[in-house]
């Protein structure tokens, strides 16, 4: 886990300059990091996850609670989540990819919800796949479909897979895997 990150101001950069980023391996540059910010914040889900899945690396992205965005890039199979600096819980989404897979809640997934869950540090979580994205739900009782039906997970909602809404590409264009 690398050190406390500061927020990121959401800002759609254009798909060129985002293009160009990726095509040098830029992935931690403020175009990337405030564009994916942006994306998330308008459930822009389909380009964001296209992001993530050119450069084959999960990416995260947290809300907080006065609606500061911090984006945060892993491996291909994980991505930590770092200390926000300056965040103020609970914060109220955390979205990672699945990069070139299905979205799931994943062991380390479901060890950072049980986490969150006792000291209700997320409301919302999104994982984001291949066309798709699952959503879990916080409650302070337990959930009518828990991820799990004992423990800290029993207060997560266990959603249906959801299809990316159909929405034209922010940018006009589409950006290419």
């Amino acid at each position: 886990m690398s050190g406390a990150k500061p927020p990121v101001e959401p800002v759609l950069h254009p798909a060129e300059v985002i293009e160009a980023a990726l095509e040098r391996g830029d992935v931690h540059c403020d175009e990337v990091r405030q564009s994916l910010a942006w994306l998330g914040l308008h459930d822009y889900w389909a380009n964001f996850y296209v992001i993530s899945e050119i450069v084959g690396m999960e990416v995260s992205l947290l809300i907080d609670a006065d609606d500061r965005c911090y984006v945060d890039w892993g491996t291909q199979s994980r991505v930590g989540l770092n200390p926000p600096a300056g965040s103020r819980i609970p914060f109220k989404v955390w979205t990672h990819t699945h990069p070139s897979g299905n979205p799931y809640w994943s062991f380390t997934d479901q060890n950072t919800l049980a986490i969150a869950s006792s000291a209700r540090l997320i409301e919302r979580a999104l994982v984001l796949g291949n066309c798709e994205l699952k959503q879990a739900v916080w409650s302070a009782e337990p959930a009518d479909d828990p991820i799990s039906s004992e423990g800290p997970l029993s207060q997560w909602t266990n959603e249906d897979l959801t299809e990316y809404p159909e929405q034209e590409s922010p940018w006009g264009v589409e950006v290419s895997s």
